[in-house]
């Protein structure tokens, strides 16, 4: 086994890698040696497989807009930027189905789709930057969290590269049976530890034809919280939900927000059933300006201190959560998850908020925080149910552990 500066200089020489720069985002506050920026899946199948040979840890970067989410890695020689890995490819409209490469930006996908009066039915922070691979790899659906608007439900299928280079598929355009679903499954949300997806195929809707806002103050979460069961009722189900504390909303009062979609008609009739049912506390309709700060606030701190705290209770519990996390910084909740995201300036609010949200049996990550917070404790709290199998399924895809190393819930 050559050395590790020897290991570095052969991908650079075979694979046209190049050095890091000032003008590439730090992990951590780690740098890698060297940027690999494969054109196609060939590429990117030859690059790992040498990091594999010299045993090169390697992260894979889309948008880089969720960076900051997970562990310190415990080492770093090569960022694999998935910029080069673009472009909408098979799109067939009549059958609401897309293959794109994975480093396509969302915005991009979007566009092309709009085309056509479709889109992808996700809201991810920073959608304007984010791809579609590091969207499938983190999982997230951002605001849209019914049925069926979750990464893992749109997703048919994909082509990806493990850890040592080798190029497999699971799934494809249209899922006829259970064959390499689970493997689907098992990708989305595995935050890059697992594969490279190089390509996806995809399922899409048509847009919506109207959409509308409606938005209620109260002084107590507790008062939102009977409101929107209240809203819940009612025939027509809102696409989207999110619970301001005064903090985020700029008032003194916490600010429950809700938007309808689909044909006219049915947009209109479910704003104007929730408009009567919240009464005399209905405030201003939102813009999609405003619904896209809020799907923004993970991934946008104030500060390169602040703690960015993302509790998982149940949904019912959320407004609970969130009236306890209530003082100390900025807060959005979406009830229908029950995902509360706070931010805060105070490092030592962090114990108690822990505190707070095991009491309602709520986990807890944090999202983003200073390196030295990281160093301490592992950022997904702790192991879930099942982690050997994780640790099991990890060491066989990635059996040197070159795959962003350590990133990963217990830090593998």
């Amino acid at each position: 086994m050559t050395g590790p500066t020897e290991g570095l200089r052969r991908v650079l020489d075979e694979v046209g890698a190049r050095p890091f720069s000032t003008g590439d985002p730090k992990l951590d506050g780690l740098a890698p040696s060297l940027v690999l920026e494969p054109e196609d899946a060939e590429s990117c199948a030859h690059a790992m497989a040498l990091c594999h040979q010299e045993s090169l840890a390697l992260v894979p970067v889309g948008g880089a807009t969720r960076l900051d989410v997970g562990n310190a890695p415990s080492r770093l020689d090569v960022y694999l930027s998935t910029a080069a890995l673009e472009g909408v490819e098979d799109y067939i409209p009549g059958d609401l189905t897309v293959a794109v490469r994975a480093g396509t930006p969302l915005a991009t996908l979007q566009g092309a789709l709009a085309e056509e009066g479709q889109f992808l039915p996700v809201e991810p922070p920073l959608a304007d930057r984010a791809t579609v691979g590091g969207i499938l790899a983190f999982g997230e659906p951002g605001l849209r969290r019914r049925p069926g608007a979750r990464p893992r439900d749109l997703l048919l299928g994909f082509e990806a590269v493990l850890a040592d280079g080798t190029p497999f598929k699971s799934g494809g355009r249209v899922v006829k049976n259970v064959s390499g679903y689970e493997l689907v499954k098992l990708l989305v949300g595995s935050a890059g530890t697992l594969a490279v997806l190089t390509r996806a195929f995809l399922r899409v809707r048509a847009l919506p034809e109207a959409k509308a806002t409606v938005a209620g103050d109260y002084r107590r979460a507790s008062e939102a919280a009977a409101a929107y069961r209240d809203v819940l009722r009612a025939p027509a189900a809102p696409e989207m939900a999110a619970l301001l504390n005064p903090t985020r909303a700029g008032s003194d009062r916490w600010r429950l927000m809700l938007r309808y979609e689909g044909l006219r008609e049915e947009a209109e009739e479910g704003a104007a059933e929730a408009r009567r049912r919240i009464g005399p506390r209905a405030v201003a309709e939102a813009s999609d300006e405003e619904w896209e700060a809020i799907a923004d606030f993970p991934a946008v701190p104030a500060a390169e201190t602040t703690l960015v705290l993302r509790g998982q209770a149940v949904p019912a519990r959320s407004f609970d959560l969130a009236e306890l996390w209530r003082d100390g910084g900025p807060l959005v909740a979406l009830p229908d998850s029950g995902l509360v995201y706070s931010h805060t300036e105070d490092p030592e609010a962090l114990a108690d908020r822990l505190e707070q949200a095991g009491r309602l049996g709520a986990h807890v990550v944090l999202e983003r925080a200073p390196a030295a917070i990281k160093q301490d404790r592992d950022v997904f709290g702790e192991l879930p149910a099942g982690f050997e199998l994780m640790r099991a399924i990890k060491d066989k895809l990635d059996p040197r552990g070159i795959l962003s190393p350590g990133r990963f819930v217990g830090r593998i």
